[in-house]
């Protein structure tokens, strides 16, 4: 009844066991997918014997064992994707055979071995992708064979040698990404000739010398990432000249030279890295006309100079880094109002001159101006800076006051004003910032006490106010000379005060037994099981992101006395849970297996140590972290009203907000912003994955806060992503850079 079948799609479904072998037997078949399932096991040795078969889609499973080679035998395919699986040994010499295959993917398949170079005689080849294997050896000189290559992606293998000059034969290639190997020697000059090269991704390999100075002169050149090799001379000078370019990634290398100052009229560039060369004359003047910018660090270079005054209008630059040069001359007096700007870094350069007014500032999260020849004050209209976390002043020449603006900022984290010569007090209000959690002021002019309030003063280190002789009280062990000595006392009140004192302690302290002990009783029940777990399983161990006003076992606790369940998912169960001071935080109790592994538990805790130092008003901050070799515990804010999908579908249906066009823009934009923080400002990058309703919170002011990232990815510099798992939801592209 099927013998007619030739289309036969069953992508992404749950199918376990091995592949079907019937389907074999259907000889018309032309288009067979079986991916995205759990079928296991090897791949049939009867899948060469398909007759009519083009198309062979058996990406995404748990298949395993070496991959046959009679599957070179079906001379009809045309396209084969069987990556994403987990092979043993090498890709089958008999592939050279399928003389019709236009398309091959077998990327993320575990695969060892050299690069057949049977793979050079398929001459209608367009696309071939073999990606994060473990292929080894020299990529082969035939490779130039391949005259009708399109894509060549190599990367995240361990290929070694130079790259042959013959891929510059591949007049149709549009995109090649040899990144993250252990290539050496030159880049072909011939590839800077391409005509259709779009993308070139290089990054991460032992390459050297000069990159082609023909690259982007005939072709449509879009993207280009050769960051962290050892390549030198001039950055080539007509890498816009088609005006297509989008991104720009050069940065750990040993460029020299000037900027190209045809860059700055690149209207089509996003993203711009060329940090940590050895770049040097100034900054193009025409940065500030680019439409589309949004990315900019030219840190730790050799530029001079100044800023230019015009790179501030750029309409969407939200992040500018020139840190670490020898730029000279005063700061743009409109830095303070570029239209998105949100991260300002111009530290250790030479930068003379006032601090401009705060006029505009409301968009800045991150300034930092440390190590420079700035004077006068600190401007008081910094209040003004409502989304500030961070300000890092120190190593400059300010004086004046400490403005108790900064004080009332409500997001701000950490100040360091150190290495100044400010003078007058500390004002009174840090002590009611409850948000502060590094304050630096050491090596000024201050004088008068110390605040002993709030939770930032209670706990900061005296080196945070070294280097100021009028400061005392606080964490200082210096008195500020208020309170009289006690050997002055009377005698006589010495006296009469040792009896009273010995009865007032008798009294408390058989009130504090009692009601301890009354305590004890009420909790029995309760925390008779938690006492039995952690006999067995070991003592709780808070890791903290922040200061924190609760210890693990307050934590605990009030998990066992809760049943207020938030939501569960694949990874966990989440609680609203209360502290004993009266906090709020969300816990997720992550699943997992009992006694988890060490190298588990591990792994598991260095994710979230990276992650819990991620610091952006649209990502929720992670607070700390409680285990023990059986559980962990994720601490999160709290966010009281609910989830996106809570909004749209759930308890909290909101009918008004497919109507509230301005709350509707508010999360969208916060979304967007929190996952542009994440896949692209992070070190190193973090790949969410699972993004979807149900991961969107929504803080007291309707901002959108993008979690969970239980299924989150770290992307090193040198690992690229691959095969995606969670549920569905928005799924980033492959990262091209990092």
């Amino acid at each position: 009844m099927l013998s007619f079948l030739t289309f036969f799609n069953a992508f992404s479904n749950n199918f376990i066991g091995p592949l079907p072998e019937e389907v074999v037997q259907l000889p018309i078949l032309e288009h067979l997918n079986l991916g995205g399932s759990y079928f296991d096991g090897a791949i049939p040795k009867s899948y060469g014997g398909f007759i009519s078969l083009k198309f062979l889609y058996l990406a995404g499973n748990s298949l395993s064992g070496e991959i046959p080679s009679e599957l070179g035998f079906v001379k009809s395919l045309e396209r084969l994707e069987i990556g994403y699986n987990s092979f043993t040994g090498q890709i089958p010499t008999e592939f050279g055979l399928l003389a019709n295959l236009s398309f091959i993917d077998i990327s993320s398949a575990n695969l060892s071995g050299v690069f057949p170079s049977a793979l050079t005689n398929l001459t209608k080849l367009e696309t071939l992708l073999i990606f994060k294997n473990n292929m080894h050896g020299e990529i082969p000189k035939s490779i130039g064979n391949l005259r009708n290559l399109r894509i060549l992606d190599l990367s995240n293998n361990e290929y070694s040698g130079s790259i042959p000059e013959e891929v510059s034969l591949l007049k149709n290639l549009m995109e090649l990404s040899l990144m993250n190997n252990k290539l050496t020697g030159n880049v072909p000059q011939g590839i800077g000739e391409l005509p259709g090269l779009e993308f070139l991704f290089l990054w991460n390999n032992s390459l050297t010398g000069m990159l082609p100075q023909k690259l982007g002169l005939n072709s449509k050149l879009q993207r280009l990432d050769v960051s962290s090799n050892s390549f030198t001379g001039p950055i080539p000078p007509n890498l816009c000249l088609g005006n297509n370019l989008i991104k720009l990634i050069l940065f750990s290398n040993e460029f020299s030279g000037a900027i190209p100052s045809s860059l700055a009229n690149c209207s089509s560039l996003i993203r711009f890295r060329i940090q940590n060369n050895r770049l040097n004359g100034s900054i193009p003047i025409g940065f500030g006309s680019l439409p589309n910018v949004t990315f900019m660090e030219m840190s730790d270079n050799s530029l001079t100079g100044s800023i230019p005054a015009d790179i501030v209008n750029a309409v969407n630059l939200e992040y500018l880094n020139v840190s670490g040069n020898s730029l000279e001359g005063v700061l743009p007096e409109s830095i303070w109002s570029a239209p998105s700007l949100q991260i300002f870094s111009a530290s250790l350069n030479r930068l003379k001159g006032t601090i401009p007014r705060f006029k505009g500032c409301e968009n800045f999260y991150k300034i930092e101006l440390e190590g420079n020849e700035l004077f006068g004050s600190i401007p008081w209209d910094i209040g003004h800076c409502m989304k500030l976390l961070s300000l890092n002043l120190r190593h400059n020449s300010l004086t004046g006051i400490i403005p108790w603006e900064i004080s009332t900022l409500p997001s701000i984290t950490e100040v360091d004003i150190s290495h100044n010569f400010l003078n007058g007090t500390i004002p009174d209000t840090f002590g009611n910032c409850s948000t502060l959690e590094t304050f630096n002021v050491s090596y000024n002019q201050l004088t008068g006490p110390v605040p002993s309030s709030g939770p930032a003063f209670s706990s900061l280190h005296p080196s945070s106010f070294v280097g100021n002789e009028g400061l005392c009280g606080g964490v200082l062990r210096k008195q500020c000379g208020t309170e009289p000595r006690a050997d002055a006392m009377p005698q006589q009140t010495k006296k009469t005060a040792g009896p009273i004192v010995w009865i007032l302690a008798a009294v408390i302290g058989l009130g504090l037994f009692i009601v301890i002990a009354g305590s004890k009783c009420f909790r029995a029940t309760f925390r008779h099981r938690i006492v039995l777990e952690e006999k067995e399983i070991g003592p709780w161990k808070l890791t903290a992101f922040q200061r924190l006003n609760f210890t693990a076992d307050d934590v605990v606790e009030c998990l066992s006395m809760s049943n207020k369940i938030l939501g569960m998912g694949s990874a966990g169960t989440v609680y609203k849970a209360e502290m004993p001071s009266g906090e709020v935080i969300a816990v997720k109790k992550l699943w997992g297996k009992h006694k988890e592994t060490v190298r588990r538990r591990r792994g598991v805790l260095a994710e979230v140590d990276v992650l819990g130092n991620v610091r952006h008003r649209n990502i929720v901050r992670l607070l700390g972290c409680c285990s023990n070799r059986e559980c962990t515990m994720l601490l999160y804010e709290y966010m009281p009203n609910g989830s996106l999908d809570d909004l749209l579908h759930g308890k909290n249906k909101c009918d008004n907000l497919m109507a509230d066009w301005v709350t509707r823009y508010k999360i969208v934009l916060g979304v967007a912003q929190g996952i542009c923080y994440l896949h692209h400002d992070c070190d190193p990058v973090i790949v969410h994955r699972d993004l979807k309703p149900s991961n969107i919170l929504l803080d007291g002011e309707m901002e959108a806060r993008v979690a969970d990232f239980g299924v989150a990815k770290l992307i090193q510099c040198d690992e690229s992503m691959s095969v995606i798992a969670g549920s569905y939801g928005y799924i980033a592209p492959v990262l091209g850079s990092c």
